[in-house]
């Protein structure tokens, strides 16, 4: 939408970034997925203001002006969003986050894992000391966040003690989170996490009882592994740190999230250090998650809310103090998937790496162990070939993302994604379901309101 709407000697536009959702016959939702500003207008206001480019209500005109939603001839939110891209990319004059595998190996066969095909192999002692002179050389600020990947990074904990040792022998502050199975969550392993700075572990589940042991095909593993994992859950939330329990399921497969769901809330909901959520399966050959059909976006949509509704924080881009912290975020927003974000991913940034076994570079977890995406190596260097540009820029590989409502949001979308399976797989899934998603944030603004009315009300 653009429309042109004189006020005095100003000139207004319509800002491109709104989701417009009827709340009734009545009454107009408008959200600006820029500022997150949210108002509702009656129609006769909306159609003056967006239809009949009418501005004789200057207190309204102001108020979408403030908000975001109308811009003014001299403003540019373009502009805004490409500083905010840029601030990302020259954000670091040095490494302050890094993801590493020490492992490309792994004790599951999960069908659906994108690194089926990648080379499978554990980093040498040679290799993880390259890892450490290479973030010990390019990183000034003394201060390190590192996710540790895989692979399956706890078969070799070794690996992650001599990475991290030389690391902070050197003076250098270091955090970590840790992406895994859980199968090998034993209590030596969480005793290790002080050492390694772990405030977060991710956990991946898929399903439960039999689904569980189907999909995971876990190797090496004695008695029920289900059974197990259930105890390592336990075990690793009991230690106090944050758990991040993610259960994945195919976008058409209702049952089996909300089975998931209900098992692992009933069992583990009342630890405050729990974050459950459920992802839909990245499956480019079946069809991209970026294409839900009407029934695919109400399931995704209804397990968003089981998270919201049951209290669950996401926390994922709210990196620690001394990392790189995040501008307080609203938590619903965030679970909404409404939030705006400065880029596509951090990894645009020019300093931002994943490191495999080999100690290969790339831009992304999901180019790990293929090394026709790699962009240098900790033996030789930063190479900032193809790959490496094509992340590491403020520039849109397609044109069209700027003209896009949602754009704010994903700035572009997935960069990997669409490297490896084209641009429709750039989309965030989000996209499919913007407005259910604005109607979703608007009724929780009012049971909310709500809430508190009657809170205001009750004696003391």
């Amino acid at each position: 939408m653009k429309v042109e709407i004189a006020k005095g000697l100003d000139m207004y536009r319509a800002s491109k970034y709104l989701i417009e959702v009827p709340l009734d016959s009545e009454r107009i939702i408008v959200y600006s997925t820029l500022t997150t500003s949210l108002i509702v207008l009656t129609r006769d206001e909306y159609e003056k203001v967006f239809v009949q480019h009418s501005f004789e209500d200057n207190e309204t005109c102001d108020a979408l002006h403030d908000m975001g939603m109308l811009v003014a001839e001299d403003e540019s939110q373009e502009e805004t969003l490409a500083e905010l891209r840029r601030g990302v990319l020259n954000g670091d004059d040095g490494i302050s986050g890094i993801m590493i595998a020490p492992t490309m190996d792994c004790n599951a066969r999960c069908y659906y894992c994108f690194e089926n095909g990648a080379r499978r192999g554990t980093m040498s002692t040679e290799t993880a000391d390259a890892v450490a002179d290479f973030i010990i050389e390019h990183c000034p600020g003394k201060k390190l966040y590192i996710s540790w990947f895989g692979g399956e990074p706890l078969l070799v904990p070794g690996i992650i003690d001599r990475i991290t040792y030389a690391l902070k022998t050197a003076g250098i502050d270091v955090e970590s989170t840790i992406t895994t199975n859980g199968i090998l969550l034993t209590d030596e392993i969480i005793r290790r996490f002080d050492d390694w700075g772990t405030y977060r572990v991710q956990i991946s589940v898929d399903g439960i009882g039999d689904q569980y042991n189907k999909t995971k095909r876990l190797q090496g593993i004695e008695g029920d592994p289900f059974e197990k994992i259930v105890e390592n859950i336990k075990r690793t939330l009991d230690s106090g740190i944050s758990v991040h329990l993610r259960i994945n399921y195919r976008s058409t497969n209702r049952k089996s999230i909300e089975e998931g769901f209900d098992f692992f809330n009933g069992k583990f909901g009342t630890y405050e250090n729990l974050s459950l959520y459920g992802a839909p399966l990245d499956l480019p050959d079946e069809k991209g998650y970026s294409e839900f059909d009407e029934s695919e976006g109400n399931l995704y949509l209804d397990v968003l809310k089981m998270s919201l509704d049951n209290g669950y924080e996401d926390d994922e881009l709210n990196f620690r103090d001394g990392v790189s912290a995040s501008e307080e975020n609203n938590i619903v927003l965030g679970n909404l998937l409404l939030s705006p974000f400065p880029a596509p991913c951090m990894m645009i940034n020019k300093w931002r790496f994943a490191v495999d076994d080999r100690g290969l570079l790339y831009k992304c977890q999901k180019h790990l162990g293929q090394e026709r995406f790699s962009c240098g190596s900790v033996f030789e260097g930063i190479d900032a070939n193809d790959c490496y540009r094509y992340f590491s820029t403020d520039e849109l590989h397609d044109e069209r993302c700027e003209n896009c409502a949602i754009f704010p949001i994903c700035h572009g979308g997935c960069n990997a994604n669409r490297l490896m399976y084209g641009d429709k797989f750039a989309c965030p899934p989000s996209k499919t379901i913007m407005p259910k998603l604005v109607m979703a944030y608007y009724r929780y603004l009012m049971d909310n309101q709500s809430r508190e009315e009657e809170s205001d009300e009750s004696p003391e």
